[in-house]
């Protein structure tokens, strides 16, 4: 044994802490482990095995941490060789060779010979493995949870949620099967705990002291990974004393109603353009704007309107599976479903609905530029608007459609098909939001029809949300209420042909006395609907849009008040 070297070992009494630069993030990993996990690579090309091994060096070198990604058929002297190489470019190891015979990994105590592949030896896990460095053993762990990175908003606010995200960056975690402790850091450094939940809402309290969040996960099986903690910002105090959506709110009769939202969130994308700073929202500060601020906000007043089904626009697919997800699950019991518009945008729909009320049946993710899914609905008149060279635009966009099949628990002969929306925002694009809404109003029927076939002894309702960018008299409020296509389109043999296989109307929750569900400095107006049949539906009431003084009081939407450029519709629906 060549004691030089190992008198920079040490023994690890319970772990080591590794920080990341420029970071508050910290894992505190385990003695003598290393760490093997399976998983695709970045390109998604494959497999790799993802490998994290520390030794704890003796000051005045700080401890030794190795990070590897290597291909499963890398032999083992390929991989130890691959260790040693990291070893050396210590500057207190540089000048200690280890020796071939030095380094070895042991399966159930027997070496691992060195033209075995890691496959071979970290596919099959069920044997006891370590790799001995000289005299030093370290245990190997398979598919332990680790969290390589986790991050908290910054700023923090003071009655504005504060929770961890970016889970996706490690190991066979869930945000579901983690142990949290939030502790307060007072002045004098002292840890108060004031939570045990992912999320936690800063109190006056926690005003100029920073919040500490200790993270223990674990894998599906039950086994613990390393624990790791983040420390956020200095909480900041919150001017606003009560938000305008906490003023919508109204009661209502949780077993007899069916709450319904429709909101356009704003993508955080599309407030980071020039277009955005110097002509959109000019009035709103960068600070207001950021998803530091926004996303708390959005989660905030979506958890206070205690909705049972939620429609949501704009919503960057990032922020559904790091935020939205999870704590939904969490505070309110709901699963949900996401569509992203396409591989360039990070944006698209999502239907979250209640756990307790409500069984998914089956939903339907519809792009309406892929043809052939739009033909199964609509026909051979897919054809045709594609030969129109006016039409066939409507074809062309990005546009995505969602409809989710809900079955009521309290009510199994009843079903809801709920559809969620966002057509093109073209100013000028009133005939291809009129053809696009045509069209999936027909995909709706044709669902409708087999749910017919399928389920002929249960009532269907409709329940249609989304921003629609059309104001009432754009023509696309017309059609769904009236069936009637605007006057310069009435002939049209195209429109007609579409129009006349629907068999219902829609109903608008909220009518068209609403001003504005979209107030900038450049435009405002009615943009959003919750349309439903009132066939077995009615409403029972809808929550009051805020005052205007109050939308207009910092100009425009988004605001220090409001995360949107879009107000949310909330209306309370029942059966008949």
């Amino acid at each position: 044994m060549n004691h030089i070297f190992m008198k920079y070992l040490i023994k690890l009494h319970e772990y080591r802490c590794i920080k990341r630069k420029m970071s508050s993030f910290k894992i505190h990993l385990w003695e003598n482990t290393m760490f093997v996990n399976s998983g695709p690579k970045s390109d998604g090309t494959g497999l790799q095995f993802n490998i994290s091994l520390m030794l704890s060096i003796k000051p005045p070198s700080k401890p030794r941490k190795i990070n590897m990604c290597r291909k499963p058929q890398d032999t083992i002297d390929m991989f130890l060789e691959r260790i040693k190489l990291k070893l050396s470019s210590d500057y207190v190891l540089k000048t200690q060779n280890i020796g071939k015979t030095e380094i070895e990994l042991q399966k159930d105590g027997i070496r691992v010979c060195d033209d075995a592949t890691l496959s071979d030896i970290f596919e099959n896990n069920n044997s006891t493995t370590c790799l001995l460095i000289r005299d030093m053993y370290i245990n190997v762990v398979y598919n332990a949870p680790i969290l390589n990175n986790i991050k908290l908003n910054k700023p923090s606010y003071e009655k504005l949620m504060l929770y961890p995200y970016g889970f996706d960056n490690g190991f066979n975690v869930s945000s579901t099967h983690i142990n949290y402790l939030w502790y307060r850091i007072t002045p004098k450094k002292q840890e108060i705990e004031v939570g045990c939940q992912m999320a936690y809402t800063p109190t006056a309290e926690d005003i100029d002291c920073c919040l500490k969040l200790v993270c223990k996960p674990y894998n599906e099986k039950g086994s613990p990974g390393p624990t790791a903690e983040i420390l956020s910002s200095k909480v900041l105090k919150n001017t606003i004393d009560i938000y305008p959506h906490e003023n919508r709110l109204k009661e209502r009769d949780y077993n007899q109603s069916i709450r319904v939202i429709s909101y356009n969130i704003l993508a955080g994308g599309y407030t980071k353009t020039k277009e955005a700073e110097l002509d959109m929202y000019p009035y709103c500060s960068k600070e207001v704007l950021a998803s530091g601020y926004r996303n708390p906000l959005v989660l905030k007043e979506l958890i206070a309107y205690k909705a049972d089904i939620i429609c949501l626009q704009e919503v960057e697919s990032s922020f559904f599976n790091s935020e939205l997800q999870p704590l939904l699950k969490l505070y309110m019991n709901m699963n949900g479903v996401f569509l992203r518009k396409n591989n360039h945008r990070r944006e698209g729909l999502s239907c979250f609905y209640s756990i307790d009320k409500f069984t998914l049946l089956n939903q339907f993710d519809i792009k309406l530029n892929d043809l052939t899914t739009v033909e199964s609905y609509c026909g051979s008149i897919v054809n045709d608007i594609i030969d129109d060279e006016f039409w066939k635009i409507g074809l062309k966009k990005t546009t995505v459609f969602q409809v989710l099949v809900l079955e009521l628990k309290c009510d199994t002969k009843h079903l809801l098909l709920i559809c969620n929306t966002h057509l093109i925002s073209d100013p000028e694009g009133d005939s291809t939001r009129l053809m696009q809404s045509l069209i999936e109003l027909t995909i709706i029927n044709q669902i409708k029809k087999k749910l017919d076939i399928d389920y002929p002894e249960r009532n269907k309702s409709i329940i249609f949300c989304g921003d629609f960018n059309s104001t009432p008299e754009s023509g696309v409020y017309d059609l769904a209420t009236n069936l009637l296509l605007p006057e310069k389109h009435r002939n049209d043999n195209l429109l007609n042909n579409l129009k006349n296989v629907l068999d219902f109307k829609l109903e608008s929750a909220y009518g068209i006395d609403v001003e504005y569900s979209n107030y900038t400095q450049s435009f405002f107006g009615l943009l959003d609907y919750i349309y439903f049949t009132n066939q077995h539906l009615e409403v029972i009431q809808t929550l009051p849009m805020p005052p205007h003084d109050v939308v207009t009081k910092h100009v425009g939407l988004p605001s220090l008040l409001f995360p949107s450029d879009h107000l949310a519709l909330i209306a309370d629906l029942k059966l008949k």
